[in-house]
């Protein structure tokens, strides 16, 4: 396990690895539909400075999650260097992302092997972190991360 903080500075510190990565954390939904506590498995990472990763693994982990009772969505996640709010989300959303991170794209930019980005969900279009309520969503994706860890230990190694 490795911890990186938030952005693209911290993360490209990171040295990339070579055997199967899951990079698991918290996000942001940019389209409705999707809600705090939800996850959401990247099939592709980008950022405004990395170009579009695709991620094969994601039918996969995917399946293992929604297996294991998990409310799971699929699809293009992109990375940004600030939290998106207002507008912003709705830009990504346009771009076709279903949801944001501040990590996936700068660590996964030089990496070879076989990678899954998974994502709880924080925040939404219509609930964002800055509401009294943002510290009770982040404990609740806590939670869920060490509970979707062993499944993913299974699907990915």
């Amino acid at each position: 396990m490795v911890c990186t903080g938030m952005g693209p500075k911290p993360s490209r510190r990171v040295e990339p690895n070579h055997g199967p990565v899951a990079v698991v954390g918290m996000g942001g939904a940019v389209v409705e539909g999707i809600e705090p506590g939800d996850v959401v498995v990247a099939t592709e990472v980008s950022a405004d400075d990395v170009a579009p990763i695709g991620l094969p693994l994601a039918e996969m982990v995917a399946k293992g999650l929604e297996e294991a009772g998990f409310t799971v969505h699929v699809g293009p996640v992109a990375s940004v260097s600030e939290l998106a709010v207002g507008p912003r989300r709705q830009e990504l959303a346009d771009r076709g992302a279903v949801a944001v991170d501040m990590e996936s794209a700068w660590l996964l930019e030089h990496h070879r092997g076989p990678a899954a980005v998974v994502r709880v969900v924080t925040d939404t279009p219509s609930r964002e972190l800055k509401t009294a309520a943002a510290p009770a969503r982040i404990y609740r994706a806590l939670r869920t991360i060490s509970r979707l860890t062993p499944v993913l230990t299974k699907e990915v190694v």
